[in-house]
């Protein structure tokens, strides 16, 4: 599509942060590599939809915070904004649909014991398309929360926008919003720095699991650098609509 790719050299601080948490050299450069391709192209996504809705974008950075389309003129309309904005998600659940069915038509025999000198094994989905599956489905639910300016929070932003409020109205919400959710992750890492950890209630159906343990069991530091980033690139933005408003007369 025209568009440069480039990697900040802090991308490496990522990948030496999946190869360390993952426990297995193998398996962490098998999903610090996916985890680049699949940020590529969600964020291939996002740029498509903008270009096609008569939006400039720059370049593509991928970097410690995962990547970011540089789009230095956005869609004209709110409801553009939103298809951008949900492009990325949607790119990712599409990728872990892909990734899980293949990973049955492309089974692993596995070893599930010994009996004598013979091996016993069973056949079951591809551990590694099962890998790079929820990697995708992880990526897709974590952009999805309303923390502005992360995918969920455009979206956010732009429906309150379609709903008749001003774009610096409607960005004022979301980012209070996004600053919520900063604060709550931020709690989340200092919590689990002390030892204390949240698990998703037994009986609820996976899917849920899932959710609750991005948005609440999480840890560390990587998570700690999302939440400043939402906070200060959440002030930044606002800060830029407000001044697109007084000097340029904004638009809706």
């Amino acid at each position: 599509m025209g568009i440069p790719v480039r990697a900040d050299l802090s991308v490496l601080v990522l990948a030496a942060y999946v190869l360390f948490m993952s426990g297995s050299l193998a398996v962490g450069l098998f999903l610090a590599v996916a985890l680049a391709v699949s940020i590529l192209l969600h964020e291939l996504a996002h740029s498509a939809v903008a270009i096609a809705f008569g939006g400039q974008v720059r370049d593509i950075t991928l970097q410690l915070l995962g990547g970011c389309a540089a789009i230095t003129r956005m869609p004209p309309k709110p409801s553009h904004e939103v298809l951008m904005a949900a492009a990325g998600p949607i790119c990712s659940f599409a990728l872990a649909a892909a990734c899980m069915t293949a990973a049955r038509l492309f089974p692993s025999q596995y070893v599930v014991g010994q009996l004598g000198p013979y091996a016993l094994t069973q056949e079951g989905p591809n551990e590694w398309l099962m890998l790079a599956g929820g990697l995708n489905l992880g990526l897709a639910l974590f952009n999805l929360a309303p923390a502005f300016p992360m995918d969920g929070g455009r979206i956010l932003r732009a429906g309150l926008q379609c709903l008749g409020r001003s774009k610096t109205a409607a960005t004022e919400v979301a980012v209070r919003v996004g600053q919520g959710f900063a604060i709550l992750w931020a709690a989340i890492c200092v919590l689990d720095f002390a030892g204390v950890r949240f698990a998703a209630p037994e009986g609820w159906p996976w899917a849920l699991q899932l959710i609750f343990d991005i948005v609440f069991g999480g840890g560390g530091i990587l998570l700690l650098l999302i939440a400043y980033m939402i906070w200060v690139s959440g002030k930044r933005e606002l800060d830029y609509v407000r001044w697109e408003e007084t000097y340029h007369g904004g638009w809706r």
